[in-house]
């Protein structure tokens, strides 16, 4: 009896240490459940708002509250604050216009894109495992002298001619490949497609560029232009030069562009998903593919794609190829292919 009795009293000191440590743990990392267990009460915006207009803690303790909620935010941790609920003035603009759009369902092309949306050739959302790359090409059988076409652990990729190529057959504009600079000559085009050492895909605006929390005028700061391609190198940077069809949402062509021809173009949206788009049969400037794009997809940001004889574009699976969109003209030699690999 006394052995079953000690461990009963082991037991109980047990659950009790958990119990203390579990506490401690909530309040020292600010979670709205402790204060739950403490007056037995949920902690919503309701609460919050309500504990700043009576000054019942420090505005810093409140705020910090209000954190550990919006970390595991559920439609009722609201309470009863609704679109319509009188809400102070710098509270008013988050939770009547913003917490509502987090409830809503994201949409987006996504991964049904394809079936959805016969002019998406792929669509890549930001938490996707994708790897973008660019290739050197040369001579009339494509040769790749710089980057590779495959890569392991990445059964499907999507290959594209990127940007323009010159009279000598060589990428046009400023063109980096994993942080070599093979051309630093710009051209006049503002769109920049960056892709990261890990191959995260990003477009920026040539007169507007930022990157790694810096601003860089490289089109008038000497200064600003060697440090960018520097850091290009060191962060092992691909970059090309393009035409940027939209930027912040807003058109960047001019609508008296009206060479009308088969387009394709990269997308942004403002769920930061990418799009690759195809306009097929339709011959379009640059100024309604642009419109066309931020009208049906949302685009927040678009470059162009060199189409016409350089226009290459394909689909492979496990080495094979499934689909070919275009292939390049007669006597035409690649420079350069965007190659996307996905699972």
């Amino acid at each position: 009896m006394p052995t079953l009795f000690r461990a009963l009293k082991f037991f109980l000191l047990f659950v009790l240490l958990v119990s203390l440590s579990y506490v401690t743990v909530m309040f020292l990392r600010g979670d709205d459940d402790f204060w739950w267990l403490v007056v037995r009460r949920k902690y919503t915006v309701e609460t919050f708002l309500e504990n700043l207009r009576q000054g019942n803690n420090s505005p810093k303790i409140e705020h910090k509250r209000m954190y550990a909620l919006l970390k595991h935010l559920r439609p009722e941790r609201l309470g009863n604050v609704s679109p319509s609920s009188p809400l102070p003035y710098d509270y008013a603009f988050f939770f009547k216009e913003l917490v509502p759009t987090f409830f809503a369902p994201q949409e987006s092309a996504g991964r049904g894109g394809i079936a959805a949306d016969k002019n998406i050739l792929e669509s890549f959302r930001p938490a996707e495992d994708y790897v973008a790359k660019l290739l050197l090409l040369s001579g009339p059988d494509s040769q790749i002298i710089a980057g590779s076409r495959t890569l392991e652990g990445y059964p499907r990729r999507l290959e594209m001619t990127a940007t323009y190529s010159s009279e000598f057959n060589f990428p046009s504009g400023l063109f980096v490949l994993d942080g070599e600079l093979l051309n630093p000559v710009l051209q006049k085009w503002n769109g920049l497609a960056i892709l990261d050492k890990h191959g995260r895909f990003y477009i920026k605006d040539l007169n507007a560029l930022e990157y790694a929390f810096r601003r860089f005028d490289i089109s008038h700061s000497y200064r600003d232009y060697l440090d960018f391609l520097e850091l290009a190198q060191e962060e092992e940077l691909s970059i090309f030069q393009t035409h940027l069809l939209i930027h912040n949402g807003r058109i960047a062509v001019s609508p008296d562009s009206r060479r009308r021809a088969r387009r394709r173009a990269i997308v942004l949206d403002r769920s930061q998903t990418i799009l690759i788009y195809d306009s097929f049969d339709w011959q379009a400037s640059l100024y309604e593919m642009s419109e066309l794009l931020k009208q049906r997809y949302d685009a927040v940001e678009a470059i162009n794609l060199d189409m016409g004889p350089f226009g290459y574009a394909a689909r492979y699976e496990d080495g094979r190829r499934k689909e070919i969109y275009l292939g390049k003209g007669r006597h035409v030699e690649l420079s350069n292919i965007l190659v996307f690999h996905y699972h």
